[in-house]
């Protein structure tokens, strides 16, 4: 049987009718239904129209049942952008905001978007100098002018782990400042440490990071399983050759949500 366009709105509507189907408006449904279907209205608004950083995604309790917004407490389990973990846990991690207990979608999301928006520095000034030891950080540029940015990551990478360093990258600093391979290793090791340091002061006092070792074990760890660790590793240390230190926020926060969520 063949039906013309304008003829299937009749045909399912008698379709409808012979089933036993009648219309209904959603003030005919009973309370418990309406108040589903608003939720699920509600959850369908704010994927449309939420950005990515602060959509809530998925809701629900340990064990993994459904929950819906209005019912969250501080145990239940959330997905923002993403990144699963307890409400209470991805508050404390600044990933969510407080007002998810408000229980609507709305105050969430304008509360959310001035809780998580960013303060542009001024074009032209370095986010952390402060913490940064100018003579440490003129070796370490010195270094980058010699050996190239790359070099320089792997070089800074194996003083950190104690790692011998390349006898290549050293002739070549040596020849390049006209120092001995011996005397060009302790510079090398003198301003990463130095860099280590004061990166130390950075992390606790900016970051809340009170152990550095252990940050720096899980970041030798995570570089060689992740590649986006590694990505966010070469994007910190590049930023503290540069003077900016607020370029590890993204790796430190990695490092977050790894020991407070799972």
């Amino acid at each position: 049987m063949t039906i013309n366009y304008g003829e299937q709105d009749n045909y399912q509507q008698g379709f409808d009718d012979s089933l036993g189907f009648t219309d209904l408006t959603t003030g005919e449904l009973c309370e418990t239904t309406q108040q589903q279907l608003n939720d699920l209205l509600e959850q369908e608004e704010h994927l449309a129209h939420a950005s990515e950083d602060l959509a809530i995604t998925d809701i629900k309790t340990i064990e993994g049942l459904p929950v819906q917004l209005r019912d969250i407490q501080p145990h239940t389990v959330v997905t923002v952008n993403g990144i699963s973990g307890q409400v209470d846990h991805l508050i404390e991690a600044g990933i969510l905001s407080k007002s998810i207990y408000a229980g609507n979608y709305d105050d969430y999301l304008n509360d959310a978007e001035d809780c998580f928006e960013v303060t542009e520095e001024p074009e032209g000034t370095q986010g952390t100098p402060e913490y940064i030891s100018t003579e440490a950080l003129s070796t370490a540029t010195q270094i980058e002018d010699a050996i190239g940015s790359a070099n320089t990551i792997d070089t800074l990478t194996n003083v950190l782990s104690g790692v011998e360093l390349s006898t290549d990258v050293l002739a070549e600093l040596s020849e390049s400042y006209g120092v001995s391979p011996e005397q060009a290793e302790r510079e090398v090791r003198q301003a990463t440490t130095q860099l280590y340091e004061d990166f130390t002061q950075y992390a606790e006092n900016e970051l809340g990071i009170t152990d550095i070792e252990h940050l720096s074990e899980w970041v030798a760890y995570a570089v060689n399983q992740d590649i986006k660790i590694k990505q966010l590793y070469q994007q910190a240390v590049t930023g503290a050759l540069n003077g900016d230190f607020t370029l590890s926020q993204d790796l430190v926060q990695e490092y977050k949500h790894y020991y407070r969520m799972f």
